[in-house]
């Protein structure tokens, strides 16, 4: 069977992916270095707060680009649906090198866009339980509804360490997948099976 190289990420889609995954990374580590003074060597607490605010900013556009990217460029074709639910354990086989058959999908994977949509709620909650301690003169109503302050801090603190979870099997999938896959995100270009196979 031949491959054929094709467009799979337009300029919108990787500049999108770069802006989020960049922002996510430096929140990562600024953030922890906000939660454990001193935890990055030579990093101040008034620089992790400036390059976590910032990096705030760009994230929260991000989402909001990706998710408008996703419903009306794309046309919803990362949305989960039951089908993809349907798919999983072919999927999940292949990840855990039960078996070497490859299932083949024009664009996502099923546990790519289970991953992908859970993104946009675990960025939802990282921006409801952030804003409020950015603000909190200006959003006290929405802390005291979520709980108060000390809820936000540990579901903010909580939600570090999912979204360090999901980078490590983020990574890991694209690993497995095909390592041309981390080349598309830079290029846009990617290859697919057409032609019978010899």
């Amino acid at each position: 069977m031949t491959e054929e190289r094709y467009l799979k990420f337009d300029i919108a889609e990787r500049f999108i992916h770069w802006c989020m995954a960049l922002s996510i990374i430096a929140l990562i580590i600024t953030g922890l270095n906000i939660r454990y003074p001193g935890l990055i060597f030579g990093m101040t607490m008034n620089t992790a707060r400036f390059i976590h605010f910032v990096s705030m900013y760009v994230c929260i556009f991000a989402w909001i680009a990706h998710i408008y990217h996703t419903l009306v460029i794309e046309r919803v074709e990362e949305i989960t649906r039951i089908k993809d639910l349907k798919a999983l354990p072919a999927m999940l086989k292949y990840y855990l090198f039960i078996s070497d058959e490859h299932p083949l999908y024009t664009r996502y994977n099923p546990f790519q866009k289970i991953a992908y949509n859970l993104m946009w709620v675990c960025i939802f909650i990282m921006i409801i339980t952030g804003l409020p301690m950015y603000w909190p003169d200006k959003l006290m109503g929405l802390t005291e509804m979520l709980g108060g302050i000390m809820a936000l801090r540990i579901l903010h603190d909580f939600m570090t360490y999912i979204f360090i979870t999901y980078l490590l099997f983020h990574v890991y999938m694209v690993i497995t997948e095909d390592i041309r896959s981390l080349w598309a995100m830079f290029h846009g270009y990617y290859y697919r099976r057409v032609g019978p196979e010899e």
